[in-house]
């Protein structure tokens, strides 16, 4: 007997001004991993994206928001920390993700009567 594979929800959330990403999860995750690791090089290759390229979408995101997101840890290198308002950015960013995938995993099973399951790729084990 064929079992059913699960039907899993994926979604790719960002906002915009003015035709650019201002924020969103890829920038977010980002955030996350130099929050975890202290590190831009080993948040990239937590990724899988070069540095050069995670550099970029560091100052782009920062440039567009207008404020510094990540600060250069004293004495400790290429060491780095969120800035206090690159952490507030990252936290309600997931919090908000996470409420839009709740409502959407919710609605999608029950308009097209079927289970539909959370990708889980972007959690947070402190915010799930």
């Amino acid at each position: 007997m064929k079992r059913n594979p699960d039907t899993i929800l994926r979604l790719r959330v960002w906002l915009e001004q003015e035709d650019q990403t201002y924020i969103g999860i890829g920038s977010t995750l980002l955030l996350q991993q130099v929050e975890k690791l202290g590190s831009l090089r080993k948040a990239a290759e937590a990724l899988g994206m070069s540095y050069r390229r995670a550099w970029g979408k560091l100052k782009n995101a920062e440039e567009r928001i207008g404020k510094p997101l990540v600060e250069k840890t004293k004495g400790k290198g290429q060491r780095f920390n969120l800035s206090p308002y690159g952490k507030e950015v990252m936290e309600r960013f997931l919090h908000f993700y996470l409420d839009v995938e709740e409502y959407a995993t919710k609605r999608a099973s029950e308009l097209l009567e079927m289970e539909v399951k959370k990708s889980g790729e972007f959690y947070r084990d402190d915010m799930e």
